[in-house]
C-alpha cells in the first residue's frame, strides 16, 4: 500500500503520487494530511521545499468533486510564479482524478483569464491583486468555494496584499475549510488566522535547519576569471539539475552565452525576461530540456522545483539569501549539494560569519580546473575578438538619459527634510515589469517593509520611487548591487 494511502488520501490521487515519484511523505505532509482530510483548519509554519503543495493538494483533491462550472476551491499564493508552479503540481496530481485546475495572474491578459473561467475550473490558483480584479469584474464567481488556501502568508502580508485578503476572503462562504501556510509567524499573520480561521489545528513541522541539514554546503575561492571553468568543471562532476545564482542581469546573460558556446544546455532567468519566455524557461528547466537555469536571485524567487541537485552561488550574497538561494536544493527529502565562490579573503570571511549564524559547516574545497573553450562553429558571431560593438544611437540616447538621472538622483538626495524621498530607478515599463514588481524587488533586495515604499511612478526606462528616508541609503546601497 503506498504511504499516501495510509494517510488517508484517495486512490486516484496516490497513484498520481505515484506517477510523479513521491516514494514518502515528507514531515509536513504525514503531519498535516490526516488533519486535514477531517475538514479542521489548518495553520502551519514550514518552509519552501518541505512539501506543502503535495499537502494541500492532496487534502484538495481528496475533499472536492470534479467537473463543476465554478471552483471548489481556491489558492492565493503571493507570486505569479508561485501560482503557476502550485498550479502544474496539482495538475500532475489530478492525472487520474480530472480535477481541472486554473492559474490567474498579472503581466498577461486579464480577458483571456475570463474567457478561461467561463469554460469552467474546479480549482483556481492565484495572485492577490489578479483575483480582486477578477472579481471585480464579476468574472470570477467564489461563492462555491470549500476550501480556501493562503500559500506563504507572510511574503503576502510584507508585500502590501493585506487588503485585497481581506477583499477576496470577503466574497468566499462563510462555511469552508482554511488552510494558512508561512515560513514565519509574525502577529500579522497569527491575526490574520485568528479573524479569518475557526479554531485552527497549527502545526510547527520544520525550520530551516532541518532543511539546510540536507544540503552539503562546500566553497571555493575562484576569482572572476576563474568562475566559468569552476563550474564548468563542478557540473561535469556532479552533473545534476542546477541552479547558479548570479547578482546582475547582465552578467547572468554574458554567462549563459559563454555556456551555450562551450556546449552547454542553459538558460537564463532575470528581471528583463519577458512573460511568455519565463513560463516556458520554468517549464523546460522542470521537464528536464535544461540542464542549468542561470538566475538572478529576484527572477528566481517563488520557484518551487523539488529535484534540483545543485546550487552554485556565482556571487556571493547576505546570509539571509544564501540560505533562500541554497534552500531551492535538498528539497523533499533529497539530498542537495551547494557550492559558492569567494573571490577574496573578505568574502571568505562573510562565508563564514552566515556559516555560524545558521550554524552549518560549509567545507573548502579545491579542485583541478579544466578549461573550457567556445565552440567557434556554435555561434561564430559571438567569438570574435578584439570587436567592441559600438552603440546605437537608441542605445546612446539611453546612455545619455541614464548619466541625466543619475544627477536628478543624486541631486534630489541632497534636500528632501519629508518623511519620504524620490529616488530613480534605471528599470522601467519597457521591461515587462508592473508596480507591484518593483515594490517587491525593493522589498526583497533592501529588506524593508512595503509601509516604507510610497508612490511608484513607472516610466517607460526608468521609475521614480518614493522611499522613507530612514531607509534611502540602504535601498540605494543594495540596488547599486544590480546592474540594470
Amino acid at each position: 500500500m503506498n504511504s499516501f494511502s495510509k494517510l488517508g488520501v484517495q486512490e486516484s490521487i496516490t497513484k498520481a503520487i505515484k506517477r510523479i515519484g513521491w516514494d514518502e511523505p515528507t514531515p509536513v505532509q504525514a503531519t498535516a494530511i490526516p488533519i486535514g482530510l477531517t475538514g479542521k483548519d489548518l495553520l502551519v509554519q514550514a518552509q519552501t521545499g518541505t512539501g506543502k503543495t503535495g499537502t494541500f493538494g492532496s487534502i484538495i483533491l481528496s475533499r472536492i468533486g470534479s467537473g463543476y462550472n465554478t471552483p471548489s476551491a481556491l489558492i492565493i499564493t503571493p507570486t505569479r510564479e508561485l501560482a503557476i508552479q502550485v498550479a502544474e503540481e496539482l495538475t500532475k496530481m489530478a492525472f487520474y482524478s480530472g480535477h481541472r485546475c486554473m492559474a490567474i495572474y498579472g503581466g498577461t491578459s486579464i480577458e483571456r483569464q475570463a474567457a478561461e473561467l467561463k469554460k469552467g475550473t474546479d480549482i483556481v490558483v492565484g495572485t492577490p491583486g489578479r483575483l480582486k480584479d477578477l472579481l471585480e469584474k464579476k468574472a470570477l464567481r467564489i461563492s462555491k468555494v470549500s476550501i480556501a488556501v493562503l500559500d506563504e502568508a507572510d511574503r503576502m502580508l510584507d508585500m502590501g496584499f493585506a487588503k485585497d485578503l481581506d477583499y477576496i476572503l470577503h466574497w468566499l462562504p462563510k462555511k469552508r475549510q482554511n488552510m494558512m501556510f508561512s515560513a514565519t509567524m509574525p502577529d500579522e499573520v497569527k491575526n490574520l488566522a485568528l479573524n479569518k480561521m475557526k479554531e485552527p489545528e497549527e502545526l510547527l513541522v520544520s525550520k530551516d535547519e532541518i532543511v539546510l541539514d540536507l544540503i552539503d554546503q562546500r566553497y571555493m575561492v575562484a576569482d572572476k576569471d576563474m568562475k566559468k571553468d569552476a563550474l564548468c568543471t563542478i557540473f561535469d562532476k556532479e552533473r545534476k539539475k542546477t541552479i547558479v545564482f548570479m547578482k546582475m542581469k547582465h552578467r547572468c546573460t554574458q554567462l549563459g552565452r559563454k555556456m551555450k558556446n562551450t556546449g552547454y544546455n542553459v538558460d537564463i532567468l532575470h528581471g528583463d525576461i519577458a512573460q511568455a519566455r519565463r513560463e516556458r524557461v520554468i517549464r523546460d528547466f522542470k521537464d528536464d530540456k535544461i540542464d542549468i537555469l542561470i538566475a538572478t536571485d529576484v527572477a528566481a524567487r517563488g520557484l518551487d522545483i523539488d529535484d534540483v541537485g545543485l546550487v552554485i552561488n556565482y556571487d556571493m550574497t547576505d546570509p539571509e539569501t544564501y540560505v533562500h538561494r541554497i534552500g531551492r536544493t535538498g528539497r523533499a527529502g533529497k539530498r542537495g549539494i551547494a557550492y559558492t565562490f569567494v573571490l577574496d579573503a573578505d568574502e571568505e570571511r562573510s562565508l563564514r560569519k552566515i556559516a555560524r549564524v545558521n550554524n552549518v559547516e560549509i567545507a573548502k574545497v579545491e579542485m583541478e580546473l579544466v578549461h573550457h573553450e567556445a565552440n567557434k562553429n556554435l555561434h561564430p558571431e559571438e567569438n570574435k575578438k578584439g570587436q567592441k560593438k559600438p552603440l546605437s544611437k537608441e542605445e546612446e540616447r539611453g546612455r545619455k538619459e541614464r548619466e541625466k538621472r543619475e544627477k536628478e538622483k543624486k541631486e534630489n538626495k541632497k534636500g528632501h527634510p519629508e518623511s519620504f524621498t524620490t529616488i530613480v530607478i534605471d528599470i522601467g515599463t519597457a521591461s515587462d515589469i508592473a508596480k507591484r514588481d518593483i515594490v517587491e524587488f525593493i522589498q526583497i533586495s533592501a529588506g524593508i517593509k512595503h509601509t516604507s515604499i510610497g508612490t511608484i511612478d513607472m516610466k517607460k526606462s526608468y521609475t521614480y520611487a518614493q522611499i522613507d528616508s530612514a531607509y534611502v541609503d540602504r535601498v540605494c546601497a543594495s540596488l547599486s548591487k544590480y546592474d540594470f
